[in-house]
């Protein structure tokens, strides 16, 4: 077994009313959810989608969604799951180089289908009750048209990369990656057959495959919502059936603030599980708090190789700090220099990873592929070192790295020192061009709710813990943090809306 869509085809077979899947419309089982599967690749090659084609899916994040998504694996096609709130420019540079596509959608948008030359279907019933098969019934539009160009076989799913930080690009997973990946997830965060997961985090982020893929790999159950909303979340977790709930910290931070989050919420949950923030003081302790019961699993990852290191909470009991972790069986994690050569322990560099899984390489992007994938291994962009021990610590991005004055600025070193000052909430740190110094430091600050900040004291606050070039030169005090689609600050739209402050 080498596909992930076997384990479900057996899942459905020796465990066929087992809950799979839950949404806002209804609850599936193993074998509905095959059945599904197998109607909607048949419905998918009757409108002539071929091996190596790809089908774009612009949903909601559902039971159809999910099951469109292994349909067109198993139609032998390429799943693309589209974010549905890029602006057409975004969607157009990101969907250009995968087109001819087949292009799904629950309410189409046929002016970005034409002007890419993709077939058109919906699936107007997507949202009705019933079976899930029902609600995936397709109507055509335009039928879709097969590609002579760039093809793979191979390729199971494209996830989308790189648009807050460049030209958007997709990485591409293959069946047999998919299949290693959800069991290397499902091993390391500890799912099991009778886990509920809450998930609201879209698909078109590799977390899909992190966490509903792995819950599925399991036999568990994935509880999925169209988006974060901290009403619907509340109501989920109030019903004492989701045993693990993952989300970013802003998105978790919010729950817990929330006015209706009450002991009751975080009584039934066993794992929490978030990526890694500093822009978020002492979250880890306020997550232990609201779930009493649970552990706290955090890591790191990347699109182009998903999650490759963890910490646990229960293994940092000794106060030893663990960073994000080691490397999961079956991965290496090096730190190197420009040229490629290993540097020493402690010391900042690029973090280069190996994983069995790793994407295959940006679709119909050959030379960015070249770039990134260096002898077998992944540049990941991030700064990073290896303490002693072997856990893996992030200085930041390569690419957010602050040059002041020939200095050497890492955002997450002043990030870390900022966010330890009471009036901080949540705090981002990024480079602003200097005509004297080349770029200078400047701090993004949001207050906690109802109380302000003072610049002059969180400037003095540094002072005391940083060198002085590492010092901003100028707090912003805003009322949020522009934030991504997955929930991570948005850096870039940062500069532009603190460049006439």
């Amino acid at each position: 077994m080498t596909r992930y869509l076997d384990v479900l085809a057996d899942h459905a077979r020796h465990a066929p009313n087992a809950p799979a899947l839950i949404d806002a419309v209804g609850e599936y089982t193993y074998a509905e959810l095959w059945t599904a599967i197998e109607e909607h690749a048949a419905a998918l090659r009757a409108l002539g989608v071929a091996p190596g084609d790809r089908v774009v899916t612009a949903l909601a994040p559902g039971a159809p969604h999910l099951a469109a998504l292994f349909g067109v694996m198993a139609a032998g096609a390429v799943a693309v799951p589209l974010n549905i709130r890029l602006a057409p420019p975004e969607a157009y540079a990101f969907l250009a180089p995968l087109c001819p596509a087949q292009l799904l959608a629950a309410e189409p948008d046929t002016g970005l289908a034409a002007k890419l030359g993709c077939g058109l279907a919906t699936l107007p019933s997507a949202s009705a009750p019933g079976p899930l098969a029902g609600r995936m019934s397709l109507t055509v539009v335009t039928p879709a048209s097969s590609s002579p160009g760039f093809r793979d076989e191979a390729a199971a799913m494209i996830i989308g990369t790189g648009g807050t930080t460049g030209e958007p690009k997709g990485a591409t997973w293959t069946h047999s990656a998919l299949y290693q990946y959800a069991a290397s997830c499902q091993a390391q965060m500890e799912i099991r057959r009778t886990d509920v997961e809450l998930y609201f985090s879209p698909f078109f982020h590799i977390a899909v495959a992190t966490i509903v893929f792995a819950t599925l790999f399991a036999g568990g159950t994935a509880w999925l919502l169209p988006r974060f909303d901290e009403a619907a979340v509340l109501d989920a977790l109030a019903t004492g059936r989701p045993t693990r709930l993952f989300g970013a910290p802003t998105a978790l931070l919010r729950l817990l603030e929330h006015p209706g989050f009450g002991a009751e919420h975080g009584a039934s949950i066993r794992r929490v599980l978030f990526g890694s923030t500093a822009s978020v003081p002492a979250f880890p302790g306020r997550l232990r708090a609201a779930f009493p019961r649970a552990r706290l699993i955090t890591g790191y990852g990347a699109t182009e190789f998903g999650a490759v290191a963890r910490v646990r909470s229960w293994e940092q009991e000794d106060g030893v700090d663990r960073g994000l972790g080691r490397p999961v069986p079956g991965v290496s994690i090096r730190i190197v220099d420009d040229a490629g050569h290993d540097v020493p322990r402690g010391s900042v560099g690029e973090v280069l990873v190996r994983a069995p899984w790793q994407m295959s390489g940006y679709w119909a992007r050959p030379e960015q592929t070249r770039a990134t994938a260096v002898d077998g291994a992944i540049r990941s962009g991030d700064l990073g070192w290896l303490d002693e021990n072997g856990f893996l610590h992030l200085a930041g991005r390569a690419k957010d790295m602050i040059i002041s004055g020939g200095e050497n600025v890492f955002p997450i070193e002043v990030e870390n020192v900022i966010a330890r000052h009471p009036q901080v909430h949540q705090v981002a740190v990024f480079g602003a061009d200097d005509p004297l110094w080349g770029e200078r430091v400047e701090a993004a600050v949001v207050p906690h709710p109802g109380r302000g900040v003072d610049p002059d004291g969180l400037r003095e606050h540094c002072r005391a813990a940083l060198a002085g070039y590492k010092v901003p030169r100028r707090f912003h005090v805003l009322d949020a943090l522009p934030m991504t689609p997955a929930m991570k600050v948005d850096k870039r739209a940062l500069r532009e809306v603190t460049r006439d402050a």
